[in-house]
């Protein structure tokens, strides 16, 4: 999985830079500058190719990559090194030693990592944990709002919006107001933001919430 997304991340990074004046699709993207609105599907499917769509995608990747060697190190070090020692000398390590054996498969991260140490956090409403519980949940809608504005290119939901806004100005049975929406790039940096400052906050309640419980 590390190689997977360290992989993915410089992938983008080093298509941004070698395809950023020119590329097979779009020859003139250099006159174009470093971002422009994009086509969907049926109209050639120009989107993630600017400049900025690089810069948001890196960004998305590299925060994937570094998330993914934090929850491993987090894991690995409960596993296998942190723990107690007996009065005999026998170690008992805080989740057993179950890493090797359920780290193997996507399951094994869900429900022996995610599921079984996000009890503490969970379970904190009423305690003097509570705060970090309130973070985690507050914190797990601002990630996942961010992705409202990051899935967005032509043809969805906003642009059917503004399309019902522009026939009722069309047909004056509206008041000539015409709303400003964001555009496209303007929802790619909301979402970027907010998917990377929701999903730091998340880690951040998720394991000082474990920490804390376990003395």
């Amino acid at each position: 999985i590390h190689a997977f997304t360290i992989h993915v991340t410089a992938l983008i990074l080093l298509k941004g830079v070698l395809y950023a004046r020119s590329s097979r699709l779009i020859p003139d993207k250099g006159e174009l500058g470093f971002r422009f609105p994009c086509d969907g599907p049926g109209r050639g499917g120009t989107c993630q190719v600017s400049g900025w769509d690089h810069v948001f995608l890196g960004l998305f990747w590299m925060y994937n990559s570094l998330s993914i060697v934090i929850f491993h190190f987090s894991w690995k070090m409960q596993s296998d090194v942190w723990g107690s020692v007996s009065d005999s000398g026998a170690v008992s390590h805080i989740t057993a030693g179950n890493f090797a054996n359920s780290a193997i498969t996507i399951n094994g991260w869900l429900r022996d990592f995610l599921w079984a140490q996000a009890s503490q956090v969970i379970n904190s409403y009423g305690s003097g944990l509570s705060a970090y519980g309130l973070m985690f949940l507050g914190a797990h809608f601002v990630w996942a709002f961010s992705l409202m504005f990051l899935f967005s290119g032509r043809g969805y939901w906003q642009e059917l919006i503004e399309s019902i806004v522009w026939a009722h100005n069309k047909l004056k049975v509206a008041p000539a107001i015409q709303p400003r929406a964001l555009s496209i790039t303007q929802g790619r940096a909301v979402g970027v933001a907010h998917y990377l400052l929701g999903g730091i906050a998340t880690t951040w309640a998720f394991f000082h919430a474990r920490i804390l419980s376990l003395g």
